[in-house]
């Protein structure tokens, strides 16, 4: 077989298969004691177990593997006529546990800390920086076994390097998107399911993405906004610092009227309200002297953003309702005419020859 001696071919290949059979039997050696280890007080034993498990077996297996070439006479004279394959092929075995040891971290520590938040943005640049991170190792360690076997690999280097700038000219409107997305996700000021209001839009955060922001709007409507837009805009979060929240209401009464009395209905009315705060109490107080009215204004707190339509509804039904049995108007607007005599004397010679 090619010069190969058949005992010393059969030897090397049985060393490969005890090599393979041992890393499979230790990768599910790591996984049993990385289990055990899960019901231990101590958990990072467990995913310091499962993060090593992988490498060490991909190790093993690759041990094997060389030293079953390097054994056989005939393999070691190709690779001594080819200066520094070795070294090359001993780079390109590192390079694979050290992306295997990188993509068991993401998969065992950083994909589960995502996974707990609210959004699946943190998933996604989990994902896209463990795949990142992957190419990354992996050009790294071809470049460097390129130049092992003395390929130069400058020109090589510099023609990434206009690529990646070629790229990111390209594609700066999506990055610009994608890094203000992050910042929006870390942003403890921002999670999905806040009402917010940005610009003209009022809405409810559905979604977080990469490079832009769905909001669902009071109306039922789906807008898209692109982050980097959120990002230059001010935004305001209604459900920040909390929930409770207050309305402004107000309703007029005419001037004959009492307004203690006035007073009083709407405190007993907002008491009774199940979603307007006691604490803060409700405050009623008289914030204008209109041209007809006497302009009564309510602040009250009430539990969440949403629903301040319902509440003042309610509130203004009861009021109608209670102002009419207490004898107390609401005054609509009213002019008041006053004639000049000038006037008036000509509407009577005009009313005169009528007559005649």
């Amino acid at each position: 077989m090619n010069g190969i001696a058949v005992d010393t071919l059969l030897t090397s290949l049985g060393l490969v298969a005890a090599g393979f059979t041992g890393a499979f039997l230790l990768y599910r050696l790591f996984r049993w004691l990385a289990t055990l280890a899960d019901r231990s007080r101590f958990q990072i034993d467990g995913l310091v177990l499962r993060i090593v498990g992988r490498p060490i077996s991909v190790l093993v297996a690759l041990a094997s593997v060389n030293y079953a070439l390097f054994r056989i006479p005939e393999v070691q004279a190709q690779f001594g006529a080819w200066s520094g394959a070795q070294n090359a092929l001993l780079v390109i075995t590192g390079t694979w546990i050290f992306a295997s040891l990188v993509k068991a971290i993401v998969r065992e520590y950083g994909l589960p800390m995502a996974e707990r938040t609210d959004t699946d943005v943190d998933e996604r640049v989990v994902r896209l920086l463990d795949l990142t991170a992957v190419y990354l190792i992996w050009t790294g360690g071809i470049l460097i076994a390129f130049r092992e076997i003395g390929i130069e690999i400058t020109a090589f280097i510099a023609s990434l390097g206009i690529v990646g700038l070629a790229v990111a000219l390209a594609a700066r409107t999506v990055l610009s998107n994608v890094l203000a997305g992050v910042t929006l996700t870390a942003d403890r000021n921002f999670r999905v399911g806040d009402r917010i209001q940005v610009g003209d839009y009022i809405g409810d955060v559905l979604e977080i993405n990469l490079h832009k922001t769905v909001i669902r709007t009071r109306d039922n409507e789906i807008v898209l906004i692109p982050n980097d837009v959120l990002g230059k805009e001010v935004i305001i979060n209604h459900m920040l610092p909390e929930q409770t929240t207050r309305i402004e209401m107000t309703i007029g009464i005419a001037y004959d009227a009492d307004v203690d009395q006035a007073t009083s209905i709407l405190q007993e009315i907002l008491h009774n309200s199940d979603r307007i705060h006691d604490d803060p109490p409700p405050e009623v107080n008289v914030a204008a002297l209109g041209d007809n009215a006497i302009v009564l204004q309510i602040l009250v707190w009430i539990d969440r953003p949403r629903g301040k339509r319902s509440v003042r509804d309610t509130v203004y039904r009861k009021a109608l309702s209670r102002f009419a049995e207490a004898g107390i108007t609401i005054p609509f607007p009213q002019r008041t005419l006053h004639l000049a005599p000038s006037a008036q004397n000509v509407s009577l010679l005009a009313d005169g020859s009528a007559a005649s």
